[in-house]
């Protein structure tokens, strides 16, 4: 099935909206007479499963009922084809977030365990068992008589005026402007958009390696925001600087994200959210509504901008002073955003709302799709304020002009302007009208307000106060923050007259309940007297006459002299009602910035530094220090506390038969681990006995929950305090590493920290059970084709998403190989080990089967290059950081594990000046499992001095001239060059060919691991 073929686009907004909607698309298939690299041999006869194979799936399955049975065995292949792949059908429907598969691979690969578990007393072994801008299109420009250029015009129009009377001018304008505002009709700008213009500005199309271990795993997340509460679930804020820079309306991946569990995977062709009512009579036509049936125009759509805060913002400088159970919020956990959607008043109507009567007080509830620890996240608002249209409280589906990110609760929400973030429901699940406020347990005990003497939620009286409506945090309070100067800003004083300068300090302002903000002050004297600040609104801020839902901006110019010469810059906002924040600390009290003079005596120079109340996460360096007494005790009960273990023992435990690695600073004796690991024991091996951050970070990258409860049986104790200095050490060193090598590969599509998504363009089978699968990268900025920049010698990771983590293998591609080869695109040839049902069930190669379901326009995730072996030509490489050159070198294959030889091989002798000498030995079943059998007979017929090419099969064909059965110590002896002076050996396969025969062999030649004989 082509994507031409798929079901037509839902529309995403009102059908007059819709004229022009789908008028321009992008292409993503191959210039036409692009060729590969090699030829696939003619001879070789079609996959079957891959000619009879569904695009995309039915959504009639019934996998889940053959999982939950032991009486029958589920692959991922029949999971694959039973679920359609939306995003690909309907691309508009979605953003960047991938396409998850609704099963982890643990429940795959378990069935063979729980198949045997139910037939014999004991189960087999782990190794049995294999654009343009918004503020141009979308009303977020600044108010046009307050913007930047008007107000430098009207000055330069009035030279000769002193200082006062510019000043009077400039407020007048602001008055003038803000009676001039009239109200905002809410009306959509255009349709909801496509991946194109400015998608990368305002999303973030590549998923963070943090995420990749946790349910999350397909959502893209910008490195941008930073992460509060670990990697999962997420909660994360910008920098406040570069949250204001960004503008009036914040672009979605600098949006702050508030997440209480897993983001609920969830699909718009297959979304409902229930409108009900407890008790029933309160609505007569209860139903479920599809997205379809909320956004096609039989509703009014408005799209108007909304501040949105979360409810612990500037936490952070409350747990200063007293810690709380919230999390460390700086100022920046807010954020504005254009929100599109339908009146929540409008759809109740529908569902045929009974009138309130006069002497009764009801409620909306709202729940969520996610399944947080103590149950469903709910909530509930008063009825009357949702059915009072000024108020606005929308169903909203678009973030700027968008469909909503996952994060921010695609396909549905519920936004309540003027309302706190825990009020506003992500992912709605379902929507209900009861006669009293909802009894969950996030209702109660979240977003609540109580007496200080209510020190714990065990108090005698935390029931009550924690019960009581009255405590409910609902509209947004009253807030200022200055942004810049930034944290840490400094300003170079060279002399005395460069503090007759001008600096204007900036940040911004909000309040809750629609309600104006009058005024913004700045005080530089500790608030004995205060300055104007001139505000800066949004284009059309104002609704129903009297409600602003978004922030205002502001501006105060002083001099730098009396800026350094403060001890403080103080900022304040008035209301409406003429209320002002409190001066005392709270979560919206004055915010205060300090400046220090720093003294350089050897130049003779000074610089003014900036600090903020706190720094950002848990850093040091903001001016407040924390009156909370610093818990010393130990968290450990020392009944059952581990072993230390200094870096020195470690170091001994680096051996076969005695192999010691370090995770996390935890310390892990895997010697038990290394007989039957997937991977062999030489991917451990490498990493035992040494003091390293990598393998924890490689591990993280790959393992799943049943390796996850391997290694905690193997955990024997944790690293000294000496030792975890030194670890934080290595990790300095790792991060300063990672931060040279983006730098380098600046501009690729291959990078080290993130995944990039690549499209499925053309598939072509090579043999029976394998298949060259050509993917496109993403193009540049500037239109020009991707370029994967994958050094000769490394391999890439391939990232599929399962329901509760990605599923990461390394693969290496066999085009490009060298820089000129770029064109991008990238071919990888794989087997498809399939599934096999028999005495021992074994469900297959994960990625492999994955891949062989796949259909064209489906996209897999890549990040790299990884591998510690790097060629550079003429015969020299690095190799685990080490360089090293050799003039010939023997290389011996299994299987598919060609491919980092193919490399090699085709880069040296694509040189001419490269005289290093290289001998083949490729281990086969069948003639027909030979990968790039013709194109390596032709090199050794070309290059016969160069290149030496071995076979063996271990089923040949009748005629066969190079070796039958299994690689034995007479071939390698008689095919490989002996062991001397520049001469090194590289392997690549199946572990029993490695380990058994291989590597014992090419001991007996001389060879050594690590110093002559390495593994890709």
């Amino acid at each position: 099935m082509s994507l031409e073929t798929c079901p037509k686009v839902v529309r995403l907004a009102p059908a007059q909206a819709y004229e022009k909607a789908h008028a321009a698309d992008g292409s993503d298939e191959l210039p036409a007479g692009e060729a590969l690299s090699f030829t696939i041999p003619e001879d070789h006869v079609d996959n079957p499963a891959a000619t009879v194979k569904k695009a995309y799936g039915s959504a009639d399955a019934h996998w889940r009922d053959r999982l939950a049975s032991v009486d029958d065995l589920v692959s991922v292949r029949d999971v694959k084809m039973s679920s359609p792949n939306y995003k690909a059908q309907n691309p508009r429907n979605y953003d960047f977030a991938r396409y998850v598969l609704p099963v982890s691979e643990a429940e795959i690969k378990e069935q063979a365990w729980r198949k045997f578990r139910a037939n014999a007393d004991d189960p087999p072994s782990p190794s049995s068992v294999s654009g343009s801008s918004l503020s141009e299109s979308s009303g977020t420009t600044l108010a046009s008589s307050d913007s930047s250029a008007s107000v430098p015009n009207a000055i330069e129009k009035s030279k000769d005026l002193g200082e006062a009377d510019i000043f009077m001018h400039r407020v007048m304008e602001e008055f003038r402007a803000v009676r001039s505002f009239t109200s905002n009709p809410g009306l959509p700008k255009g349709y909801l958009r496509p991946l194109d213009g400015d998608a990368l500005e305002q999303l973030e199309s590549r998923l963070s390696m943090d995420d990749q271990d946790t349910p999350d795993s397909w959502i893209p997340r910008s490195p941008e925001l930073r992460r509060l509460t670990g990697k999962h679930p997420l909660n994360a804020e910008p920098d406040l600087l570069r949250l204001y820079e960004a503008g009036m309306i914040t672009p979605t991946r600098l949006h702050f994200v508030r997440n209480h569990a897993a983001v609920p995977q969830l699909h718009w062709e297959t979304y409902r959210v229930s409108m009900y009512s407890d008790p029933p009579d309160l609505v007569s036509k209860p139903r479920d509504w599809t997205m379809d049936e909320l956004t096609s125009g039989a509703f009014k759509v408005i799209e108007i901008p909304v501040t949105l805060g979360c409810d612990g913002n500037r936490r952070r400088e409350v747990n200063m002073v007293k810690r709380t159970v919230g999390f460390n919020w700086t100022a920046s956990g807010v954020s504005t955003a254009l929100w599109r959607g339908v009146f929540v008043r409008d759809v109740l109507l529908a569902c045929g709302l009974r009138e309130t009567p006069e002497n009764e007080r009801w409620h909306l509830n709202f729940e969520g799709a996610d399944r947080p620890s103590s149950g469903p996240y709910a909530t509930s608002i008063p009825l009357s304020h949702a059915m009072d249209p000024t108020n606005d409280v929308m169903l909203a589906f678009g973030m700027n002009g968008r469909v909503l990110h996952p994060d921010h609760g695609y396909p549905l929400r519920v936004i309540i302007p003027g309302y706190v973030g825990g009020r506003q429901i992500k992912w709605l699940k379902k929507i209900w009208v009861t006669k009293e406020p909802n009894k969950s347990h996030y209702h109660i005990w979240d977003n609540k307000v109580v007496p200080s003497f209510i020190d714990s939620k065990t108090h005698p009286l935390a029931k009550v106060y924690f019960g009581d409506e009255s405590t409910a945090c609902w509209e947004q309070i009253l807030q200022s923050i200055i942004c810049r100067p930034a944290h840490e800003e400094r300003i170079p004083i060279p002399d005395e007259s460069s503090l007759e300068g001008t600096y204007t300090v900036q940040g911004f302002a909000f309040n809750g309940g629609g309600d104006r903000i009058e005024r913004v002050e700045l005080s530089l004297d500790g608030g004995k007297t205060w300055r104007w600040c001139f505000r800066h609104f949004l284009d059309s801020p104002l609704r129903h006459g009297s409600k602003y839902w978004a922030w205002l901006f502001w501006s105060c110019d002083v001099k730098l002299r009396e800026l350094v010469n403060a001890f403080e810059i103080i900022v304040r906002a008035q209301d409406n009602k003429k209320m002002y924040q409190p001066e005392h600390i709270t979560c919206n009290s004055w915010y205060r910035v300090r400046p220090n003079i720093i003294h350089d005596s050897e130049a003779s120079t000074r610089t003014v530094r900036f600090a903020h109340p706190v720094a950002p996460l848990d850093e040091e360096g903001g001016w407040m220090v924390s009156t909370e007494p610093a818990r010393t005790e130990s968290t450990i009960d020392a009944s059952t506390a581990l072993r230390t273990f200094s870096l020195e023992e470690i170091a001994k435990h680096n051996k076969m038969d005695d192999a010691w690695i370090i995770l996390d600073n935890k310390v892990y004796d895997v010697t038990s681990v290394l007989s039957w690991h997937p991977g062999g024991p030489r991917s451990i091996l490498v990493y035992a006995g040494k003091a390293s951050v990598e393998p924890s970070t490689e591990y993280k990258n790959i393992h799943d929950n049943f390796a996850h409860g391997k290694r905690d049986e193997c955990l024997i104790g944790v690293l000294t305090q000496e030792g975890i200095k030194a670890m934080e050490q290595d990790a300095v060193r790792a991060a300063k590493e990672l931060e040279e090598l983006k730098k380098a590969r600046k501009g690729l599509a291959l990078q080290p920290d993130v995944f990039t998504a690549a499209k499925l363009v053309r598939r072509k089978p090579v043999s029976a059970d394998s298949t060259l699968y050509t993917f496109r990268l993403p193009r540049n900025p500037d239109g020009s084709p991707g370029k994967l920049g994958l050094p000769v010698g490394q391999h890439m990771q391939i990232s599929l998403h399962f329901k509760d983590q990605a599923v990461l293998r390394s693969y290496t591609p066999v085009r490009p190989v060298l820089p000129h080869e770029e064109d991008g695109s990238f071919d990888l040839l794989v087997k498809t080990y399939l599934p096999a049902v028999g005495e021992l069930f074994s469900p297959g190669g994960t990625i492999s089967n994955y891949l062989d379901c796949m259909a064209e326009g489906e996209e897999i995730d890549i990040r790299g290059p990884s591998g510690g072996i790097r060629y550079y030509g003429s015969g020299r490489f690095e190799i685990e950081g080490k360089s090293r050159t050799f003039k010939k070198i023997n290389l011996i294959a299994g299987g598919s594990g060609l491919t980092p030889h193919w490399q090699l091989i085709h880069a040296i002798l694509s040189d001419p000046t490269d005289n290093t000498l290289v001998s083949l030995i490729d281990c086969n079943k069948t003639y027909d499992d030979i990968w790039m059998r013709d194109v390596l007979q032709r090199y050794s017929e070309e290059h016969p001095m160069r290149f030496r090419l071995w076979h063996v099969l271990t089923n040949p064909p009748e005629g066969w001239k190079y070796s039958s059965g299994k690689l034995d110590r007479a071939t390698m002896k008689r095919q490989l060059y002996p062991y001397g002076e520049g001469v090194a050996a590289f392997v690549c396969g199946p572990v029993g060919l490695i380990e058994e025969v291989a590597l014992p062999v090419l001991k007996e030649m001389g060879f050594e691991e690590g110093v002559s004989a390495f593994g890709f």
